[in-house]
């Protein structure tokens, strides 16, 4: 029978692997234990239970920063779910690396009740005492748990959409000729690159382009891209054709669905006419690092987790741990938003904040208080625009400054 110890040791081995070797975690007996090793994405399955696991261990928002339910969970979710080193974790919680190594193994422990009582391992093991792990029922990961991980991890590289687009075509060209639809690409030149995941751009276009096909046989369909502010629209229209020659395929809905549905989880807009022989499509993505963030923290490993946070998307973080060098930087990068922490020895976060809101140069910006102090009513009393609780996690982090990115500046300073 499996004891603890070695629950403990399979644990620890899929922490340490959770992004980098999906066959380890296929691999890993945690996946017949939790009820995933049949499945087709066992890995994505197993990385997610282990996270949601550990998520759930966050404390409320009244717990002390400094007790011991925090320190469990900033030694699981920063040194697994976000990476840092130990030294990184050691410094965001505020103590020593061996004393991180006390913590993690009670964090462990902890992690490992969770988890014991959630899948009932308790009497799966003991009746599997004479024969192979019990498996759990297998259960289809929804739309929502299958593509999580285009929130949750930052895209690997910027798209150049003029690439992008000829792959695309390159891909769908035997449907179109089946169709007798002639494709074509105009007005791409100076484009920024877009701050998306590739593959997901890719089936939102390949989805709405079979269906502008099934709509104008023996027509033309043009893709154009036009530069916004922040964004790229990619314009996809039709003209032409013979309505009603080709049937429409049963599976259009449910392919622009699943379009709406992957713009929405890119951060995107869609905005789309169809008609049978008719169709327009105006999609908007985010353009790359097009929003200067300005982020004022004195622990540099913050800097940096946030700066991983932006790495790829639309947002270009400029980072200070020097409160003094604030409106210096404001004049230089001209940020759209600001990020402040208030617990910082320099100076008193609050009065910054206030500074902050009175000063011609940055009363018009708006600023997001992050920090461990529970105190968003102050923070919003007091002029912020938005409040964050560290630790900070990713999808916060990026929603936070979604919500003010529409926001406009007033013309004059």
């Amino acid at each position: 029978m499996l004891t603890r110890e070695e629950f403990l040791k399979y644990l620890r081995g899929a922490l340490n692997h959770l992004y980098d070797d999906p066959g380890y975690l296929r691999r890993s007996p945690l996946a017949t234990l939790l009820g995933v090793a049949d499945r087709f994405d066992a890995p994505a399955a197993l990385r997610r239970i282990l996270i949601e696991a550990i998520e759930s261990l966050e404390p409320m928002g009244d717990e002390p920063p400094q007790s011991p339910a925090w320190q469990i969970y900033g030694a699981l979710y920063y040194r697994y779910v976000q990476q840092l080193s130990r030294q990184q974790v050691a410094d965001q919680l505020g103590i020593s690396v061996r004393q991180l190594s006390r913590w993690q193994r009670a964090a462990l422990e902890t992690l490992t009740d969770v988890l014991w009582e959630q899948f009932d391992l308790e009497r799966k093991l003991s009746e599997s005492v004479e024969g192979p792990l019990e498996q759990g029922p297998m259960v289809a990961p929804t739309v929502d748990e299958e593509l999580a991980w285009l929130k949750e991890v930052p895209p690997e590289a910027p798209v150049d959409l003029h690439q992008m687009l000829l792959a695309v075509l390159e891909r769908i060209q035997p449907l179109a000729t089946q169709y007798g639809v002639h494709l074509e690409i105009t007005a791409l030149e100076d484009l920024p690159y877009l701050a998306v995941h590739q593959l997901a751009l890719k089936q939102i276009l390949l989805n709405l382009i079979s269906v502008a096909i099934h709509q104008v046989p023996g027509g033309t369909i043009t893709i154009s891209g036009k530069r916004l502010p922040q964004e790229v629209e990619i314009e996809i229209r039709c003209a032409g054709g013979h309505p009603g020659v080709a049937p429409v395929a049963n599976n259009d809905q449910a392919s622009v669905e699943m379009a709406y549905y992957l713009v929405n989880m890119c951060r995107g807009k869609l905005d789309l006419s169809i008609d049978q022989g008719k169709f327009d499509a105006r999609l908007t993505i985010p353009a790359l690092e097009q929003l200067p963030v300005l982020v004022i923290d004195d622990n540099v490993d913050t800097l940096r987790l946030l700066q991983r946070y932006t790495s790829n998307t639309r947002y270009h973080l400029i980072g200070t741990d020097d409160p003094n060098q604030v409106l210096t930087l404001v004049e230089r990068f001209s940020p759209r938003i600001i990020v402040l922490d208030v617990m910082m020895p320099q100076v008193d976060g609050w009065e910054l904040l206030a500074l902050l809101k009175q000063h011609p140069l940055t009363h018009h910006i708006p600023i997001i208080v992050c920090t461990i102090l529970p105190q968003e009513e102050l923070a919003d009393s007091l002029g912020a625009d938005g409040y964050i609780r560290k630790p900070v996690k990713r999808q916060a982090f990026l929603a936070a400054l979604d919500r003010l990115a529409g926001r406009r500046e007033p013309v004059s300073r």
